[in-house]
This record gives C-alpha cells, structure tokens and sequence, in this order.
C-alpha cells in the first residue's frame, strides 16, 4: 500500500499533464502476490501497454466502431474510463489516495480468488474432481429484480437488487447512488465491488469479490466461471457490458456502458440468465420495455462484456 501512496502524482503536476499522461497516472499497475492489478481496470492477465491506454482514452464514445452512424439513445450509467481519470485526477491528492488505497484493499483481499481465475483461465483441464460440480442449470434471486430509476442509475439499481436479494431488505437506490459515488457520468465497477465486500454477506459465499477483467478469456471461461460463481457459491456476478442491440436483441436503440446482475445459467442451452435494470420505454417512449429477467446466450454476454472499454466483471 505504501507504493500506491509513493507513485501517487501531486496535483499540479497530474492537472498540467495530457490526458494519455493522466491515463497511466491513474490507472498505475501494482503486483499483489503473484497477480497484476490496475486501477480502475482491475486483475488483469497481461499488463496493459501505453498504447492501450491511450486508446481507452481516445474513445469518443462507448459504442463499438462497428456502430458508427446506429442511432445511440440513454447513457445508461457506467462510467467511460475518460470519465475515471478526469474524475479522479480533479480531487485533491489525499481524496485520491484515499480512493486508490481503498480499492487496492479489496485487490488484496481478492487475490486468492484472482489467482484462481487466472489458473482456469490458463487451463484447459476440467476443474478437479474433489472440488464442487456446478449443476446444469441455476438461478439465484427470483423475485429481487428492480429497474433504475434515473438514466444513468445503473449501477445503483444493479446494487439495490444484489443487497435486496442478500438481506431482504430494498434500501432506495438514491440512497446506494450516494454510497457508491454516482454522479450524472455514472458509477465506477471498483465501487460497485467495493460496497459489495462492505455492505452485503455475498462474500462470505463467493470470497471477496474483485474486479477482473475478461480481455484474455475467451467464452467458454466466461461461461465456466459464471457456472461456478452462480452454481457453486450461489453468488451474483456484476455484468459490466455494452448495452447494444446486437448483443441485446429486446433493445429499440443502442445504449452506452451498463451494470446487469448475473444471476444464473443453463448449460444445456448455453446461456446466462440477468436482471435487465434499463427500461428503455421508462426513458424513451419509442423503446421497448426491456427490464426483468432475461436469458442471454453466454457469447452474446461474453461479445457485450468486451465490447465495453473496460472489459471486466466484479465477482
């Protein structure tokens, strides 16, 4: 922890630099044991280049390129990873670290589970048989759906139904908007992780939960690590997607950055069951009523999960 405070840049020097120089600021790299971890990217299998970074900034907006000139309609609430580095390279240095401190905590608290991730990852050997089977077909949560109540609450109503679910109890999302940090650009996934560890029992099932990127999986890992977190531990996942026609079909309009709660899966049919918290009618009345649960093919999630810039879950 002492490195995150030590590499941290003061605020004259962070606030006269480019945006690219921000980036790699921001979004500093740390080894946790035997695991790479990145601010606001996450667990990440291989070490993201300058390049890449450049290019996380250098979107002009949360839609895939093959989407240009597609009708976009709602921001609906994930932050861009502009919109983290700005946000953060505005607050005042101790703000920052303070921040930056707190989710290397729930890294570090994580990185047994990141290394076992990274193991199925690497492997292709079928999980050992002492360890617990997943079954065919599971869901958690029946019933502790909700919708978001503001164009860019998705990631509080993501959160509401996840802590809903966990003690029976339906906090109000204005109340987790203010507990996760939500302004009107949208909500960051390391807090989404965060105030899961802090406010609900889910790790006691699932371990900590971290946030992990996805960009060296291909589908069937996706798939198989859904299996376990929903079938083994019985814990949800926190989707974090692009929310696009092409990988959302009961869609009218594409859609930006976006929270979903993974909540089961069906091997037999090879999907992954979701709360949907974006009613498209509820913000445009040339939508579609999209919210609920749906059942969306693991590739399709998978394709949507890279599609967005940061390309990683919490679980």
């Amino acid at each position: 922890m002492k490195e995150v405070t030590e590499t941290s840049p003061g605020d004259v020097q962070l606030r006269s630099a480019d945006s690219t120089s921000q980036a790699a600021s921001m979004m500093r790299c740390f080894k946790l044991d035997t695991e790479d971890y990145c601010l606001g990217l996450g667990f990440v299998n291989q070490l993201p280049t300058g390049e890449q970074r450049h290019a996380l900034m250098d979107q002009p907006s949360e839609r895939s390129a093959a989407d240009a000139g597609v009708e976009q309609d709602i921001a609906t609430g994930d932050l861009t990873p502009a919109e983290l580095v700005a946000q953060r390279a505005a607050l005042p240095k101790s703000q920052r670290v303070t921040i930056e401190l707190d989710e290397m905590q729930a890294a570090w608290n994580g990185r047994d589970k990141a290394r076992e991730l990274r193991d199925l990852a690497a492997s292709a050997a079928p999980v050992a048989p002492a360890a617990p089977v997943a079954p065919a077909s599971a869901y958690i949560m029946k019933g502790f759906q909700t919708s978001q109540e503001k164009g860019y609450w998705c990631g509080p109503a993501t959160f509401q139904s996840i802590d809903w679910a966990d003690d029976n109890q339906k906090d109000t999302q204005a109340s987790w908007a203010k507990d996760l940090g939500a302004t009107t650009s949208g909500t960051a996934i390391s807090a989404m992780v965060q105030q899961t560890n802090l406010k609900t029992a889910w790790p006691k099932a699932a371990g900590s939960y971290i946030v992990q990127s996805v960009s060296t999986w291909n589908a069937q890992t996706f798939f198989t690590v859904h299996q376990k977190h929903l079938g083994v531990y019985k814990a949800p996942v926190i989707e974090h997607v692009q929310l696009l026609k092409r990988y959302f079909p009961y869609l009218a309009f594409n859609h930006s950055g976006h929270y979903q709660v993974g909540r089961g899966y069906d091997k037999a049919n090879g999907t992954i069951g979701i709360y949907e918290v974006f009613n498209e009618r509820r913000f445009n009345s040339r939508g579609n009523v999209t919210d609920g649960p749906k059942n969306i093919p693991a590739t399709a999630l998978f394709n949507a999960t890279l599609a967005n810039s940061f390309k990683n879950i919490g679980l």
